[in-house]
């Protein structure tokens, strides 16, 4: 699996594989995706004011492309503990989502009900 996260000084995604930072790119796109977020991390910056990697989304690498009926998705720690939609709804896992160079990310939500996609896991980075 790779995690990818915004890397906000490097104004980029970076990649990470098995926990190593594999490389840094302007645009991708991962299938079957979940999105993690460190709870204890969360709290970290809300105290401290600090920046650090506490959510990433992670998945399959895919061919790239934003995918037709992709919602915007935004993570801000100061606003919410979870990835939300525009209507600040929680969104978990993503049949496909795709990362553009100007640092928007937009998702395909997993329908309701569909078992033949990545299930929702339980927020935390590992």
């Amino acid at each position: 699996m790779t995690d990818v996260y915004r890397n906000l000084s490097r104004r980029c995604w970076s990649v990470r594989v098995r926990n190593w930072v594999v490389g840094h790119v302007p645009s991708l796109t991962l299938r079957d995706v979940r999105f993690i977020v460190s709870l204890p991390g969360v709290r970290r910056i809300r105290e401290r004011q600090a920046r650090e990697v506490v959510a990433l989304a992670r998945g399959v690498p895919a061919e790239s492309g934003l995918p037709e009926g992709a919602l915007r998705v935004r993570f801000d720690p100061y606003r919410s503990d979870e990835f939300t939609l525009p209507d600040g709804s929680p969104i978990r896992a993503a049949a496909s989502v795709s990362f553009l160079p100007d640092g928007s990310c937009w998702a395909v939500p997993i329908p309701p009900g569909d078992p033949s996609r990545v299930a929702p896991s339980p927020s935390s980075l590992s």
